[in-house]
């Protein structure tokens, strides 16, 4: 079995750019840089300053929150990380 290793983010910088409610839900739209320091799918570190975009959905009662969906932007990530080599053409 694979050991699972957590993605490590270091000095990391929210911004909420959007929040939209109604009735018993929110969105916020975010994005972050962080100094990735490994842990993403074998993805060696050399410190790279990363950013990471998303969309947030909560369902909230009593105003406890009661459900969390998200859309990451993951593929953006490890494109960052050199995961995925240019192709020609990509320029």
């Amino acid at each position: 079995m694979a050991e699972v290793v957590p993605l490590r983010l270091r000095g990391q910088e929210w911004t909420v750019h959007d929040v939209i409610s109604e009735g018993d839900r929110a969105v916020a739209r975010y994005s972050g840089w962080a100094t990735y320091g490994g842990g993403l799918l074998d993805i060696p570190s050399t410190d790279q300053r990363v950013i990471e975009t998303g969309i947030l959905i909560l369902r909230v009662e009593a105003g406890v929150v009661k459900e969390i969906s998200s859309e990451m932007s993951d593929l953006q990530l490890v494109m960052q990380l050199g995961a995925f080599p240019e192709q020609d053409g990509d320029r």
